[in-house]
């Protein structure tokens, strides 16, 4: 209870805005990964779900039976999960994993607007768009404003202290 009252009371609230946000967002993306990779008929079921509810056609492409394509699209989602994970641990020492973090979720982004723009009739396209932007821009704001507020509070005030796990 008391690393609880700690962590609420920490002199800096950005990074433990920082530390909530990106809890949330490496578990949206771990967990799915495990899905993509084992699961693909789920997120495919999703993906027509949120079509039809925005009126859009049905999707009829096999994304699920894609073993290339899912496996990969698992990895990438996991190594955003990994990247937010390691910004968490010790977001001093690996801030600069907000530039790849960034890129490689504002490019999926970027693609799946692209793909809306090339099939309006998967609306789907345009709201995983929307959301990708959103998430990016979470990076930027939430990690940008707390790795600016840090540089000049002391790691040990800090909680979760920066650099709890022994590896680098």
């Amino acid at each position: 209870m008391d690393a609880l009252i700690a962590f609420w009371r920490q002199p800096s609230s950005t990074y433990r805005n920082f530390q909530l946000v990106f809890t949330i967002l490496t578990l949206n993306f771990v967990i799915p990964a495990f899905s993509y990779a084992i699961a693909p008929h789920i997120v495919a079921e999703q993906f027509n779900s949120i079509n039809n509810l925005l009126g859009g056609q049905q999707y009829t492409f096999p994304e699920e039976m894609s073993r290339l394509w899912r496996y990969l699209g698992a990895a990438n989602v996991m190594t955003l999960g990994l990247m937010c994970f390691m910004l968490q641990i010790n977001l001093r020492k690996f801030k600069v994993i907000l530039f790849p973090l960034v890129f490689l979720k504002g490019y999926n982004a970027l693609l799946f607007l692209l793909g809306f723009f090339a099939a309006p009739e998967y609306r789907s396209l345009l709201a995983v768009a929307l959301f990708d932007f959103l998430t990016t821009a979470a990076f930027i704001f939430f990690a940008g404003r707390a790795i600016k507020e840090i540089e000049t509070i002391s790691d040990q005030v800090l909680v979760p202290k920066p650099g709890i796990l022994p590896w680098p």
